[in-house]
């Protein structure tokens, strides 16, 4: 059982190389509780502090010196990026839009906010949503990657 994580590649890992993995949905990586099966083939549980929250690149000693690489598993995102020389008001309405949708963000360097989608159809709904914003508009794309919510954008909780 693991109760702990040892640290992330991000953050310098450590010496040794991992020598599993396991992949996990972006939706359990926040479950404290957790079972999954190694590349390996080896059954890994997962007691966690409450609250302790799983992200991409962290390494789960597996005892014995074992040390195992959580991946999260890559998903559909969309992302949109603002045509032209949108107002200062046009991000603020991308973000309110897609957050009415119940959808987490993330927003890049270059001002791109990127979500979930559940199929590429959604583009389709999310065009017209946002066919109004930015005066020249808004191109949207889509694709697969690791989606990592920004941290200042919880939607769990409406408080």
């Amino acid at each position: 059982m693991i109760t702990a994580v040892a640290g992330n590649l991000a953050d310098g890992g450590g010496a040794a190389p991992p020598a599993e993995r396991i992949r996990i949905r972006r939706e359990d990586m926040a479950r404290s509780r957790l079972r999954a099966s190694t590349d390996g083939g080896a059954d890994v549980g997962l007691s966690l502090p409450p609250g302790t929250a799983l992200r991409h690149g962290d390494l789960l000693d597996g005892g014995g010196g074992r040390r195992i690489l959580v991946e999260q598993i890559p998903e559909k995102i969309a992302t949109a990026r603002l045509r032209g020389r949108p107002g200062p008001e046009a991000p603020v309405l991308v973000g309110h839009i897609i957050g009415n949708r119940h959808r987490p963000i993330s927003v890049g360097a270059d001002g791109a906010v990127s979500f979930p989608i559940q199929a590429d159809s959604e583009l389709e709904v999310f065009g017209r949503l946002l066919s109004g914003v930015g005066g020249e508009g808004v191109d949207l794309s889509a694709g697969e990657a690791v989606f990592v919510p920004h941290g200042g954008a919880d939607v769990r909780g409406h408080g």
